[in-house]
């Protein structure tokens, strides 16, 4: 039986914004800026808007980081930008200028999310300590994603501590 109302997620994928590294493929690939918008459908027709969400999207494999609305918002002001530098209406320096300034915002936002406590990072180090060669390298190389960035850098600490650096899996 067909059910004749439903829900459909639409993604747009508006443009590159930024090149870094991956945490789960671990390369330094473009990203891309993408809105989810969430339709109500009839008969698997989209009819009402009811929502997005904001994401950025590793090119290579396709690892998304959920963005809020605000941080959408400044890499969306970095692809206008870019749009209006390529069609002539802006110049280099003034394409640098406001691209520099909304760089800043963002790297502000990223510290603020990398910020964790004395405490958090003490306990993700004791965290580390208690791990093995082999969990601390499936953890830095392999999962470093599934982790809060506090505990990837006491991993990779007990892993020079440790001396295991050449052991790549």
């Amino acid at each position: 039986m067909i059910q004749p109302i439903g829900f459909k997620n639409k993604p747009n994928i508006l443009g590159s914004v930024d090149k870094c590294e991956c945490p789960k493929c671990l390369n330094i690939s473009k990203w891309n800026l993408l809105e989810l918008e969430k339709y109500f459908t009839l008969f698997f027709i989209p009819i009402i808007p009811i929502g997005s969400n904001y994401r950025i999207m590793c090119e290579i494999c396709n690892h998304q980081e959920i963005l809020s609305k605000k941080h959408f918002i400044n890499y969306k002001k970095k692809l206008d930008i870019e749009w209006l530098f390529s069609e002539n209406e802006i110049t280099a320096q003034e394409r640098n200028l406001k691209i520099n300034e909304i760089n800043i915002i963002i790297e502000k936002a990223k510290i603020n999310k990398l910020n964790t406590s004395p405490e958090e990072r003490k306990e993700c180090k004791e965290l580390a300590s208690k791990k093995t060669d082999e969990e601390l390298l499936t953890i830095y190389f392999k999962e470093r994603y599934k982790y809060i960035p506090a505990m990837i850098t006491a991993v990779k600490s007990e892993i020079e501590k440790r001396n295991l650096t050449n052991e790549k899996k």
